[in-house]
């Protein structure tokens, strides 16, 4: 295919004003092809799909204001009483919002540090604040000198307001000490994605009862119990034991523990990550094919979304997480996650009579997913053997409560994360 085909199908494509018909199925599978076999060109399509979305949010924010405007009907000039008792209301609320400022003043747990992005697993995971318990969900602001529990059944990510991310393990908990420069880890097993640090910046620290870890910027889990146990998959990192100052640098795909300082390499079976992105995926609208393809989308009663992954036989794995990105249309509801009957489907032939049907459900997500928020869930019961897996996704709300997250043609693919 040429430049000019190509540009011709992208315009196609993403020209929202003409009728979905103008495009057939055989230039949808022609642009496809095209997409997924050439870099340069997969990377013109996800620029076409940033800029079709912020048109469309453009318009949809005209076509709000629009209607606003359509329906103002101007009224009659109010009388002195009116003004009079509109002006004591409005004294009464600024006296209330003032006094409720000045409450959170005196009892309030510091600043935003975070949020909680997804909670999978059992779906309960607590935050301690000012002595009282809170139930995270999905969208939860975290504050500094805040304390997350993850209870025996729950999993938990959490994101920095410096972008990085942490994602808690079952039974574990940690306290904002000092977010988003400072974390104490007080148990269990954690990862930690530490976003770059410029030279001006303070050394990202997480502190266990035993040692002080820092970095400027790197991948690594930490698990606290009586030892420190530290693993480094990128970076580096300096690992400090509190009860004599000793020190060692930790090194990419090195491990070392506090109680002796000893570093290690990672053996064949330790848990550095493997990103595995998906072979097929694609979304069945009331059974038919979404065109769309760069969007996986799920929709109560219309639509579903299938992914299938190889997972490769290199190691026995411990544990696998499926990470979806929010792309377009954020939403709320129950997200559920089935294993599929069958792997014999891929994109180009997935129809309503050729579709796996739900086998197992292996995972849920429930809350709000709001734009840009990642959805992680744990599917180590079904992922963490080699060869092909078929993952289900479907939505128990419809109407603008659907979601729509990126597929393998945008810049936010789907990813199996597996240890």
């Amino acid at each position: 295919m040429n430049n000019d085909r190509f540009e011709e199908l992208l315009n196609k494509f993403f020209d929202d004003d003409a009728a979905e018909q103008d495009i057939s199925e055989q230039e949808i599978a022609e642009l496809h092809a095209a997409v997924t076999e050439s870099q340069n060109r997969r990377a013109r399509f996800q620029e076409a799909s940033r800029v079709n979305v912020l048109l469309r949010e453009t318009l949809l924010e005209q076509t709000e204001i629009q209607s606003l405007s359509q329906n103002y009907l101007p009224r009659r000039k109010p009388t002195r009483r009116q003004i009079a008792s509109m002006a004591a209301a409005a004294t009464l609320l600024l006296c209330t919002f003032v006094s409720f400022r000045l409450y959170q003043t005196v009892i309030g747990s510091g600043d935003i540090v975070g949020t909680c992005m997804s909670v999978s697993g059992g779906v309960e995971v607590f935050v301690i604040r000012d002595e009282k318990q809170h139930r995270a969900t999905p969208g939860f602001e975290l504050h500094d000198r805040d304390e997350v529990i993850c209870d025996s059944q729950t999993q938990a990510m959490l994101r920095l307001t410096d972008g990085s991310i942490v994602s808690m393990e079952k039974n574990s908990a940690l306290r904002m000490t000092d977010a988003p420069s400072k974390i104490k880890l007080l148990r269990g097993e954690a990862y930690f994605e530490i976003a770059p640090r410029d030279a001006l910046m303070p050394a990202f620290e997480v502190l266990t009862g035993q040692s002080t870890i820092e970095v400027m910027g790197t991948v690594f889990s930490l698990i606290a119990s009586q030892n420190t146990e530290l693993k480094v998959y990128e970076g580096s990192v300096t690992l400090t034991r509190h009860r004599d100052k000793a020190q060692v640098e930790v090194k990419s795909q090195q491990m070392a523990t506090s109680d002796d300082l000893s570093v290690q390499e990672l053996g064949a079976t330790s848990l550095d990550p493997i990103k595995v992105f998906p072979t097929d995926d694609l979304t069945l609208d009331r059974g038919e094919r979404e065109k769309k393809f760069q969007w996986l989308k799920v929709e109560g009663k219309r639509r579903v979304t299938y992914l299938k992954f190889d997972i490769p036989d290199q190691r026995e794995f411990r544990f696998a997480k499926l990470r979806l990105t929010q792309s377009v249309d954020s939403g709320s509801g129950t997200l559920r996650f089935h294993t599929g009957e069958h792997n014999q489907w891929n994109e180009a032939d997935l129809t309503a009579t050729t579709a796996p049907r739900p086998l197992k459900e292996v995972a849920v997500h429930r809350g709000v997913v709001a734009r840009g928020q990642v959805v992680e869930v744990d599917v180590s019961e079904v992922a963490a053997r080699p060869g092909p897996v078929t993952f289900i996704v479907t939505l128990d709300q419809a109407g603008e409560d659907d979601i729509w997250f990126g597929a393998s043609e945008s810049d936010t693919p789907p990813v199996l994360i597996l240890h």
